[in-house]
């Protein structure tokens, strides 16, 4: 009888654990409740509508969306800033729903390098990086590796923000710094917004972000 106690109780940990970590990669999903945006397109040469110490000619604004939330945050960005603007795109979709946790859980255990489509972009002319994601399992999805390694980003200016669900940053500029140790970048301090606060306007809170990273003038 206390063998089969032991047993439900271990049984009932698992099933809490479980739950927790499904509800924590749930909460730091790009949530589908925004949407990908289809007008919403890659551009070039774009006048940002802030006045920035920046030059938009130098400037690539790259971001990988699931569910539309980084896509939207990733425009108001390009819109203040100018510059490119590009959007990272798997060659192989990433499934949506549930499927989307076990198959993303599995590719961070595997270290995976998804394929992505070609950007079409010479990473040579820019000087800032502005890379945005979502947070799944605690970092950046794996395409974002994908990302660093296909392109060279050394001595670039990179400008990490987020989308996510309560845990902020989550530690990526750190692991940035860490992964791109041997290209001389400089990883600027990101933007976390919440994926509960993406379909309010987020123009002010872009301004203030870029005020503090001393980019407006």
């Amino acid at each position: 009888m206390l063998v089969k106690k032991k047993i439900l109780i271990i049984l009932g940990v698992i099933v809490i654990v479980g739950a927790a970590v499904g509800f924590y990669l749930y909460q730091n999903s790009d949530s589908p409740s925004v949407g990908i945006n289809d007008s919403i397109v890659n551009e070039d040469g774009k006048e940002g509508s802030a006045s920035t110490n920046l030059d938009s000619d130098k400037v690539l604004v790259v971001y990988f969306s699931h569910g539309g939330n980084t896509q939207k945050l990733a425009k108001e960005i390009s819109d203040q800033v100018g510059g490119d603007f590009r959007r990272i795109e798997p060659v192989n979709a990433y499934p949506g729903g549930d499927e989307l946790y076990d198959y993303t859980e599995q590719e961070q255990a595997d270290d995976a390098r998804p394929e992505i489509q070609d950007l079409n972009i010479d990473m040579s002319k820019y000087d800032t990086v502005f890379i945005g994601y979502p947070i799944w399992w605690y970092t950046y999805p794996q395409v974002i590796l994908t990302f660093f390694d296909n392109y060279d980003l050394t001595g670039k200016t990179i400008v990490p923000f987020v989308t996510q669900g309560g845990s902020g940053m989550s530690g990526t500029e750190d692991d940035m710094r860490e992964y791109l140790s041997d290209k001389d970048v400089t990883v600027l301090d990101g933007l976390a917004v919440s994926r509960n606060d993406i379909e309010e306007d987020q123009s002010q809170t872009v301004t203030n972000w870029l005020e503090e990273l001393g980019f407006i003038k």
